[in-house]
């Protein structure tokens, strides 16, 4: 009786024990995925900020970029920037050229007067190129400003050029021109090929020098 007694015992405290293990097992496994949920909830977010600025020439429009996080891996693998100008205005893009070696900036599409907006013409850039360790060059820092690619118009320097936002009536889809002139750009350091990690826009529309 004595015997059947311990071995009661010792099967409810070896049961006890693995029961807590398992439970410990759990809250640390439980742990890990909260911490790995936070660490990608930090680094997989919209980060990046776009402006529009003037030179001091007075005439090359400049496209300036700034990160609010610094990548960890620093690897840009995608970008677009859609330019907003006056219709009226004409505006031609000439010298394009970019700022970041290993990137390549190129207008890559262009919708005049859409319905959803005929006051403004709409000018989307890409990069591309980037190959190996060049898709490192960008060398974003946290609050730090770069000028990615600059520009001129044919007929010198246009106001009220400024860049599309996340609200334009224009960057819905679909659009009246079906297409997709959202500002774009993606890096691993900051989440996932699939993800979109522009922010939006700051600054001003562009005034021409008097």
């Amino acid at each position: 009786m004595k015997t059947n007694k311990f071995f009661h015992h010792f099967i409810t405290l070896t049961g006890a024990v693995v029961l807590a293990m398992a439970a410990g097992n759990v809250a640390a496994k439980d742990k890990a995925t909260s911490t790995a949920k936070a660490d990608t909830e930090e680094t997989s977010a919209q980060v990046l900020s776009y402006k529009v600025t003037l030179a001091e020439d007075g005439k090359t429009y400049q496209i300036v970029m700034k990160p609010s996080v610094t990548p960890k891996p620093d690897i840009s693998l995608t970008g677009q920037v859609t330019l907003k100008a006056p219709h009226n205005s004409n505006f031609n893009v000439t010298n394009l050229t970019s700022a970041i070696d290993g990137t390549n900036w190129i207008e890559a599409s262009r919708v005049d007067a859409p319905k959803e907006d005929a006051e403004h013409d709409y000018i989307s850039f890409s990069f591309v190129g980037l190959q190996g360790a060049s898709a490192r060059n960008y060398a974003w820092k946290k609050g730090t400003e770069q000028v990615v690619f600059s520009f001129q118009n044919e007929g010198g320097c246009v106001e009220d050029v400024t860049l599309i936002a996340n609200e334009d009536a224009f960057n819905v889809s679909p659009n009246s021109a079906n297409t997709n002139p959202g500002n774009q750009f993606t890096n691993l350091g900051w989440g996932s090929v699939s993800e979109n990690h522009y922010l939006g826009n700051y600054g001003d529309a562009i005034t021409c020098k008097k």
